[in-house]
């Protein structure tokens, strides 16, 4: 089985040697068996040429450069979609890692679960500044000890970490087509459009073992520095599958109370900046309501954000 690799590239100098090296160290994997695509999105820093002398020094793996204007994320990922040979293309961000069973692991899973589209780890949180490391907590497994289909994708995201990476997952190419690939022009939510829309058509496979790892708090990460003050055009789209009866009816409650997590995390991330306004605003929107506990929670911090702005003139004065 063969695999294509698509490696998205923006100013990832400091990283993209580790990434790249990640994918090299697969065991029971050899050059042969995969490719490997980067495509650089107009990288202004060394990313690239650190790319084109670890390609030299490797000439006899199957690796692809391909460098193109600043166009965002999605459509580097489409270009490696078009340049793809496999029928499966597994992603992985410049700032990550594969552990060296990843690509075995998922091989396992396409035998096992050959009606699934999409495959993935588990996986595991790493806080470089802060020296932590953190298995990703995965709901709705029945069992945690062995691969499985999902039961159910929107109830796992709602009540646990997200099962799916950009770094932990591998698609087929024909369910990606399908979807439309990563939607152009959408640079923060744009995976969880695709893990979204194919989760709605298709079975999707996952392994409990951890065999990718997520580096967080990346400074050049565009979540750390623009915080969305309005719903993400991709759970607009899921909303509006909902209104006009898209969606099977066992995936609605779990679908709602998805997007409802999703406003609540944009609320914690206005608190967070300090946009009070946007914040009202998304804990204004009812369909917070479908996961009321935390609601409820995020109502509180913003009262108590909110009195302590109104306190701190007083007692200025």
């Amino acid at each position: 089985m063969k695999f294509s690799i698509v490696i998205p590239l923006y100013n990832k100098q400091d990283s993209i040697r580790r990434a790249l090296h990640s994918v090299f160290d697969q065991v029971d994997y050899d050059a042969t068996q995969y490719e490997v695509i980067v495509v650089d999105d107009g990288s202004n820093d060394n990313s690239l040429d650190i790319v084109n002398s670890i390609k030299r020094e490797h000439c006899d793996r199957q690796i692809t450069v391909y460098s193109q204007i600043n166009a965002g994320v999605s459509a580097a990922r489409n270009k490696g979609l078009e340049i793809a040979r496999s029928d499966y293309i597994a992603f992985l961000d410049a700032d990550d890692t594969y552990e060296p069973n990843f690509l075995s692991e998922i091989a396992g899973l396409i035998n096992q679960f050959p009606s699934a589209a999409m495959f993935a780890t588990a996986y595991r949180f790493v806080d470089t500044s802060a020296g932590t490391r953190r298995n990703a907590s995965i709901a709705g497994t029945q069992n945690s000890l062995r691969p499985q289909l999902l039961e159910d994708y929107f109830y796992s995201a709602a009540n646990g970490d997200l099962p799916i990476t950009s770094s932990s997952v591998c698609i087929g190419k024909n369910a990606l087509e399908g979807v439309g690939g990563f939607p152009v022009g959408e640079n923060m939510g744009e995976d969880q459009a695709v893990w979204s829309q194919i989760a709605l058509k298709h079975p999707i496979a996952i392994s409990p073992n951890v065999c990718a790892n997520y580096f967080e708090a990346t400074a050049s990460s565009l979540m750390q520095v623009v915080v969305p003050s309005d719903e993400m055009p991709f759970s607009k789209r899921l909303q509006q599958q909902l209104d006009q009866g898209q969606v099977a009816n066992s995936q609605r409650s779990s679908l709602k109370k998805y997007i409802a997590g999703h406003l609540l995390d944009l609320v914690r991330r206005n608190l967070k900046a300090g946009d009070m306004s946007s914040a009202r605003s998304l804990l204004d929107d009812r369909r917070t309501h479908k996961q009321f506990k935390r609601y409820l929670y995020w109502r509180a911090q913003f009262c108590v954000l909110k009195l302590t702005q109104t306190v701190r003139p007083l007692c200025a004065i």
